[in-house]
């Protein structure tokens, strides 16, 4: 009898702590970190705080519990790709196996949470970061063996090119939590197939490279010039480059009057005189960055007379990735803003989302304009907006990547990869060999 009872005590129990987790996930992928609060974990779940404290030492053990508890779920129902055989076509294989698994849905809402908390760089770590972080790691390294597999045998640098693919597509499969800012709307499918079409090309670029430079270099992109000592700048400048610093390191939603002073080293009393309150100083933030990249939109050339329009794109992505450009700026800026999930207006989102679309819609545009001439006009509208769509899918991949990773990126190795990929896929699609992209 007493067992029976221990039994039954240990099974109520373990359904408590699940029920803990599963709303503490539901809360924290819709509201992040610093927005969710025990208080509404108490509420969803109708537990008192000394039931949860039972279970949990604090929030952020709660947190990195409900991340391992999500994680193992999804890799549950997931079939292990590299018990199959490859395919004859690694396209199709990336299409199938590797993009579409997991589905980007609601079971993937613990993986929005962990960009969220992974994205910025607070002073002292936490366990749910950590767990994060190690569970994009793993997922990094299993793709990096399915990719050693697809590549020749005899390769020199093959594991170093398989874990450099690896990367990359984990970085593109990070780039499905951004919302997208075209203005045409396009098939999911096809954009996946292409981005698909987009890494097979990559290894191949990969491959060809490995001959005649390395692909594990560990070349980091160039640190820009040193921002302006605070006595060179107004008091609104110090303010502006304090609260950008701390929405970086914090996330928009950890980001404090306190915080903010702390690293202007100025008082509040100083801020409110050039801002109505922190909400007013965020959108000013978005809103400056927002005009560096009006006053300092990139001259795209024309296309070349050979029709290789892969080396101009190649310098535009460099100067992007190495983080000299307004266009850096505005993305990290936005990669941090749009991963935020809560509803409801928002004064930075509203400013930022016109720039996105802008920047889209100048892309569209460039790659109609360097499409082969003979193209009909609709296939030729159709294509460069799909083509805009996977460019900033895997721009934004690396630049979220850049944020979190501690390993570097070599941007001109990157710049190479993602021009090149682009152009021959193009290239495909313009041969008419669409068979694979027709629905």
């Amino acid at each position: 009898m007493t067992q029976r009872k221990t039994d039954r005590k240990n099974t109520q129990g373990a359904q408590t702590r699940t029920r803990i987790l599963e709303e503490a996930m539901l809360l924290a992928a819709r509201y992040g970190y610093e927005g969710t609060k025990m208080s509404m974990i108490r509420k969803a779940t109708g537990l008192s705080a000394s039931s949860i404290y039972w279970h949990f030492s604090d929030k952020d053990q709660l947190f990195a519990a409900a991340l391992e508890r999500a994680f193992e779920l999804q890799s549950q129902s997931i079939p292990n790709w590299l018990d199959s055989p490859p395919g004859q076509s690694r396209t199709a294989d990336l299409y199938s196996n590797i993009l579409q698994f997991p589905r980007v849905d609601d079971t993937m809402a613990y993986w929005r949470f962990g960009l969220s908390i992974s994205v910025v760089r607070p002073q002292v770590d936490s366990p749910a970061r950590a767990r994060f972080l190690q569970i994009r790691r793993e997922s990094t390294r299993w793709l990096a063996k399915w990719w050693e597999r697809t590549l020749p045998a005899g390769l020199e640098q093959r594991r170093a090119a398989a874990r450099l693919l690896g990367r990359l597509t984990i970085a593109i499969r990070d780039s499905e939590f951004i919302q997208r800012h075209g203005t045409t709307e396009l098939d999911d499918d096809r954009v996946t197939w292409m981005i698909a079409a987009c890494l097979d090309a990559a290894a191949e670029r990969a491959v060809e490279l490995s001959s005649i430079r390395p692909l594990d270099a560990d070349r980091q992109a160039p640190a820009p010039a040193p921002a302006a000592q605070a006595g060179e700048e107004s008091t609104r400048e110090v303010f502006l480059r304090a609260a950008e610093d701390t929405i970086v390191e914090f996330g928009y939603d950890g980001v404090t009057v306190a915080r903010v002073c702390e690293k202007a080293a100025l008082p509040a009393s100083s801020l409110y005189w050039s801002f109505k309150d922190k909400d007013d100083l965020l959108a000013t933030v978005v809103d400056d960055a927002c005009r560096g990249w009006d006053s300092a939109k990139p001259e795209m050339q024309p296309r070349p007379s050979d029709g290789d329009w892969s080396v101009v794109l190649r310098g535009l992505l460099l100067k992007t990735l190495e983080g000299f450009t307004a266009r850096t700026r505005i993305r990290r800026l936005g990669l941090l803003l749009l991963l935020r999930t809560v509803s409801g207006p928002d004064a930075g989102t509203q400013r930022l989302e016109p720039v996105l679309q802008n920047m889209q819609s100048m892309t569209d545009e460039w790659f109609r304009s360097v499409l082969a001439p003979e193209l009909e006009e609709e296939a030729r509208f159709l294509l460069a907006a799909y083509l805009s769509e996977c460019l900033f899918r895997i721009l934004d991949g690396l630049m979220l990547s850049r944020q979190i990773d501690e390993e570097p990126w070599d941007p001109e190795l990157l710049a190479d990869l993602a021009s090149t990929a682009l152009h021959r896929v193009a290239a495909l699609m313009q041969d008419g060999n669409t068979a694979a992209f027709s629905s």
